[in-house]
């Protein structure tokens, strides 16, 4: 059981009222509507607190139920660093060895280590490929087999292009394809991940009817339209019996802090060794070099911004690194800083040499780069916490 007290986690109280008052002042600022945060040194919380609301009339609690977005990507690469722990394949093993009929239109290179990080080539985009539904998306098989039939994207490991879907769910029909018990992928994640972990409230997918479910909402300053089609399409993949490994897992604060502080002890805490070290320690520094993200090159150019460099980890994440960008992570995050960013809302960062696990869910999606640059602004404000 965690307790939270800032004096005992080596936090400074007047360094975290700073942190309230950035997140109250979105609220106020009508950018967000609520959140849920924890910060965390050494495996101790050393500060939780809820803002605002997470639907009209309806005050955020500390046992909500958001969706994850991209975070969940955190999770199933988690999965697949377990699975070449246990020798099923490499970070080498082509794709098309693990998943019959991805190799189609020049993706016969592509590997396990080019999916993680953005760079295999497969499908980029946000809407269902040709000739599946938005609820197709949930149907993992269906998914990855129509992503597999279609051509690549670019040449793989020549380019960096952030994926929403096409290469960790690929991954995701991976460990199903490979796993000994011959279980779903939902499966897989709650015995191999979540119930090991305490994460009672955690699934990939969730009924619209929980009653502790976050709905999915936008602020007026929001530039994405807040109309009913618009929320369809970002909650019709998602219900309860969906399997998206890249985007549609559910869970409280308290369970993403969970992952993330066992992730600060380098994938095992004692009682669960979910990664061995010397695996933990090379996924979680940055695999793609100085390559740019190109799923941003409309956005920076459209605000006169520099390229965003890719910084991808084999986490289901970023990786801080040396220098100074744009990263979510935070400018004063020490270069093996490690973290999951969710399109909008969350996050979770670890800091290991000052042992601080930061998490932050919100309510009031904020898509593209001022999710990044909010999230770099925060990280900053909790790691100014750290005594």
């Amino acid at each position: 059981m965690f307790k939270s007290e800032a004096s005992g986690a080596g936090l400074n109280t007047g360094a975290l009222a700073n942190l309230d008052s950035s997140i109250q002042k979105d609220i106020d600022d009508g950018r967000i509507f609520g959140a849920s945060i924890i910060v965390g040194r050494e495996g101790k919380i050393g500060h939780r607190k809820t803002f605002g609301t997470v639907a009209p009339g309806r005050k955020t609690a500390d046992d909500d139920i958001f969706l994850l977005m991209s975070l969940s990507k955190s999770y199933t690469a988690a999965l697949v660093l377990r699975a070449i722990d246990q020798g099923r394949f490499t970070l080498d093993t082509p794709i098309a060895e693990l998943v019959p009929g991805f190799g189609f239109g020049g993706k016969q290179n592509a590997t396990v280590r080019m999916l993680l990080t953005h760079t295999g080539g497969t499908y980029p985009g946000l809407a269902p490929p040709p000739g599946l539904t938005l609820p197709d998306i949930g149907n993992l098989e269906k998914l990855v087999a129509a992503m597999g039939a279609m051509p690549a994207a670019f040449t793989p490991g020549t380019r960096c292009h952030y994926n929403s879907f096409g290469g960790i769910c690929t991954l995701g029909r991976a460990l199903v394809l490979t796993d000994p018990k011959g279980r779903s992928f939902s499966r897989i994640a709650k015995e191999d991940l979540f119930d090991p972990l305490g994460m009672k409230d955690t699934s990939f997918g969730l009924p619209d009817s929980n009653a502790r479910r976050v709905p999915i909402s936008f602020t007026e300053k929001n530039s994405t339209p807040n109309t009913p089609a618009v929320i369809h399409m970002l909650t019709a993949p998602f219900g309860a019996g969906m399997e998206v490994p890249a985007g549609n897992a559910f869970g409280t604060a308290m369970d993403v802090f969970r992952f993330a502080d066992l992730m600060r002890a380098r994938g095992g805490n004692g009682s669960v060794r979910f990664i061995s070290p010397a695996l933990f320690d090379y996924a979680t520094r940055n695999h793609t070099g100085d390559m740019m993200n190109g799923a941003w090159e409309f956005e920076t150019a459209a605000r006169n911004l520099p390229p965003l460099r890719a910084n991808f980890s084999l986490m289901g994440g970023y990786a801080r690194d040396e220098g100074h960008f744009q990263t979510g992570l935070g400018s004063t995050a020490s270069p093996r800083a490690f973290g999951a960013i969710g399109g909008g809302s969350t996050m979770w960062m670890v800091d290991p040499a000052r042992d601080l696990t930061f998490v932050f869910l919100s309510a009031g999606f904020i898509e593209g780069l001022s999710h990044m640059q909010r999230l770099s602004r925060l990280s900053d404000l909790a790691l100014a916490a750290c005594d």
